[in-house]
């Protein structure tokens, strides 16, 4: 159990807005920290996610409420047991009182699950976050996205927007189990949002639009999970939606994620017949009878599917139940003996509760996913789905390792609510405030020396191989994985007073949030505000208005374009100067070549020459690659960071007196003329593009793509829709949103994904250097 005065290790993956200089009056918070705690020391070959499990994470809050939350009261009837093993269900809390947040159950650590909600936008993850809150008896009423009164998109900005910015961490009980959930942003400018989480989950619902299947931000999302190696089932949600097909939805799951799903459900009606499911792996049919447009949900008919209700569902299940234990026991070895020995002869025989395990063996395994459907907004298939992440999803002792460090306050969130709390039992996601200096990526830790010392014994538990210490401090300290910006654009304040609010403001939304950059331009001394996106860059400019009371003015948005070298080059530069009686004097010759590679990186490759390396000390090396690698922030031809480039040193000469500065200063410089001699290449950023549009209005959407350099890739099918897969250029979508809008009177909709930076043809090289120095 951790309390006020116990130890543990966490990463900060975000942290409060609280920087002394910029605190506000009563008990405002701009953040807070979520540090996931596990008890089992077992590294092994999962050392490699060790921050992974015990990050921090800044989840939304707005302000601290009083200490305790206050929810107006609800009846909930009982509904007695009919007749033919048929119940009429309140599948939700106990009648009574709503739940108060400190009721909160606190039970064995095997009976806790840290989940995230993730998926493309507007497939519905507020909402059905929404409905687990409702029906485990934490809210009194169902608050809607398109209202804006859901529980978690409490910030100004999603209510006005009706989307996920920033995630919220919410804590309740279901069915004696504790789920600490974390709503997650489906936007790709927030990806960053869903990676930071990530690192503190264990387990994640993927929710998906049964009209749509995969999209763009699915894959993303996915992608990001893979990387973390968190165990997940899939969610298909809107069922009741328009072209809404179990079948399709499945299918793009399995083609697209290339993963195996394994269907535990199987839904009773589509679109506007849906009207419930069947659990395949009970036989029992789940449906809902709504008495009217308001009714929540809560009671539904349960009961075993028999032949006579309906001949073809019957038939269709039981083919769905035998293809579901065939896929299981090729995927678990202690099934596929059970499946032959005792029960070959009959699978109907084989208990749920076997098959149940075995699933929940796979999925933890990761091996493949189980996928359940229902409908989120029409109050069906979340009481399934809340059951299947109590059944199927880890526990934080199945995933976690413990580590020490002293923490202060604690409190119990509940999105922009919280309590504060006494303690804290292991494998729970809690929030704490007050770290002043941590920032998002930070690793916390009483000591180093401890934390080598932990990893170490880890390692030793665990059988696994000796590190060096480098290795492992790096491991420890690992950060999250950020994109770089692809928008900028000036920020000024209303007058030069109130630049220091704003330069305080800036700094304390970028601990908060590290896809956000800002940077000083060195020329005209001028604010520069980097981001992932244009609604990235307007949703900061927003909050810097209401948060802190600050009128900014932002200057036109900006595409960040790199810089690369055509061909190899040398150069040669001394630099001799004298300050007061030591004389600095250095000679560096240096070799740049373009490196061809499938992943551009701005950080250069440094080689030495065998005659350079085998004199040079330590000190000397660090000030040499210095030198380089600032070269590399800023390229000779319109300042833009250079990328793929491999550096040789091929000479040194210095004088015994020359400093550290002025030898960094000297390679600087030789790299400069290196890079004109080797001629400048404009890379701009290439963006994958999938429009998602109707057969009347393929061909204007996609003549206009070809009039913005748009290179097609592919055109999918998706029920009556067309999903144009492109590359285009970042710079050819400013305004998109507008222009596709009135070409296909509102109906089409697009995601945008940064896919690469591709080299400027020299005419349009040449108009971009004239844009820039303003001829045009």
């Amino acid at each position: 159990m951790l309390n006020n005065s116990s130890h543990l290790m966490i990463s900060l993956i975000s942290v409060p807005n609280t920087c002394s200089s910029c605190a506000l009056s009563s008990f405002k918070m701009r953040g807070a920290i979520c540090a996931s705690l596990g008890t089992a020391l077992e590294m092994g070959a999962r050392m490699l996610r060790i921050t992974r499990t015990f990050s921090v994470n800044t989840l939304k809050s707005s302000s601290l409420c009083n200490e305790h939350v206050y929810f107006r009261k609800t009846k909930m009837r009982l509904v007695s047991v009919t007749e033919q093993n048929c119940s009429l269900r309140n599948h939700s809390s106990a009648p009574g009182d709503v739940k108060s947040l400190r009721s909160v159950i606190n039970p064995h650590i095997s009976r806790i699950r840290n989940i995230g909600i993730m998926a493309h936008i507007d497939a519905g993850k507020t909402t059905t976050t929404e409905r687990m809150l409702y029906y485990s008896g934490y809210i009194r009423t169902l608050g809607d996205v398109d209202d804006g009164d859901t529980v978690t998109d409490f910030m100004v900005q999603e209510r006005e927007r009706g989307i996920t910015i920033q995630s919220a961490a919410v804590t309740f009980d279901w069915k004696d189990y504790r789920i600490n959930l974390i709503d997650t942003p489906g936007h790709v400018d927030f990806t960053v949002e869903v990676e930071r989480c990530l690192r503190v989950l264990d387990g994640a619902v993927a929710v998906f639009d049964a009209a749509a299947g995969v999209e763009a931000q699915t894959l993303t999302v996915w992608r990001q999970a893979d990387k973390h190696q968190i165990p997940r089932i899939c969610f298909l949600n809107k069922m009741d939606k328009n072209r809404a097909s179990f079948t399709y939805a499945v299918e793009s799951i399995k083609q697209k994620l290339k993963t195996k799903p394994l269907l535990l459900q199987f839904p009773i009606g589509e679109a506007k017949t849906f009207r419930g499911l069947v659990d395949v792996v009970t036989k029992e049919q789940i449906i809902w009878k709504p008495t009217s447009d308001l009714d929540d949900g809560k009671n539904f008919e349960q009961k075993p599917l028999r032949e006579a209700d309906d001949s073809n569902l019957f038939q269709e299940v039981q083919d769905a139940r035998n293809t579901l234990i065939e896929q299981v026991a090729d995927l678990d070895d202690e099934f596929a003996e059970l499946v032959l020995g005792e029960y070959s002869e009959n699978f109907d025989l084989i208990p749920a509760d076997k098959l149940q395990s075995a699933i929940r063996r796979i999925t933890l395994a990761q091996k493949a996913v189980p996928v359940l459907c229902g409908s989120a907004l029409k109050n069906k298939g979340v009481q399934p789905l809340l059951d299947a992440i109590t059944m199927y999803l880890p526990a934080p002792n199945e995933r976690s390792y413990e580590f020490l460090e002293r923490m202060s306050r604690l409190l119990l969130p509940f999105a922009d609510q919280q309590i504060e709390i006494p303690s804290l039992m292991p494998g729970n996601i809690a929030l704490t405030v007050g770290l002043k200096q941590s920032a998002t990526g930070d690793t916390i830790v009483s000591s180093k020396a401890s934390a080598v010392a932990a990893v170490r014994r880890a390692g030793r538990d665990a059988g696994g191989e000796k590190r060096s210490t480098s290795d492992i401090e790096s491991l420890l300290l690992a950060g999250v994985e950020i994109p770089d910006p692809v928008f900028f654009c000036t920020i000024e304040p209303p007058s030069m007073a109130k630049q220091q609010e704003l330069d305080n403001a800036l700094s304390c939304l970028q601990r908060e949030d590290p896809s956000l950059k800002v940077k000083l331009d060195p020329d005209t001394g001028q604010t520069i505000l980097c981001g992932m996106g244009e609604l990235h860059i307007e949703i900061i400019h927003d909050r810097i208005k209401r948060e802190y009371g600050i009128e900014t003015y932002l200057g036109p948005l900006q595409i960040a374009y790199r810089e690369t070298i055509l061909n190899a080059a040398q150069s040669t530069d001394t630099l001799d100067k004298t300050v007061g009686d030591k004389r600095h004097l250095v000679t560096a010759e240096l070799e740049v070549r373009p490196r061809l590679g499938e992943r551009a990186t701005t950080k250069p490759v440094i080689e030495y020459a065998a005659s350079v390396i085998e004199a040079l000390p330590q000190e000397l090396q660090e000030a040499i690659e210095n030198g380089i690698t600032n070269s590399c922030i800023q390229g000779p031809l319109l300042g833009f960071p250079v990328q793929d480039i491999d550096v040789t040193v091929q000479s040194l000469t210095v004088h015994p007196d020359t400093s550290h500065t002025m030898i960094s200063a000297c390679v600087s410089r030789c790299m400069q003329k290196a890079f004109k001699k080797a001629g400048i290449q404009i890379l701009e950023p290439l963006m994958n593009i999938e429009i998602t549009v109707s057969e009347d209005h393929l061909s204007a959407a996609l003549a206009d793509l070809a009039q913005r350099r748009g290179t097609i890739q592919e055109i999918q099918s998706r029920q009556d829709n067309r999903v144009v897969v492109a590359a285009v250029p970042l710079a050819e979508t400013m305004g998109y949103s507008t222009v596709l809008r009135t070409l296909t009177s509102g109906s089409a909709t697009f995601t945008l994904e940064l896919a690469s930076y591709q080299a400027l043809n020299s005419q349009e090289q040449s108009a971009l250097l004239q844009r820039r120095m303003g001829l045009v």
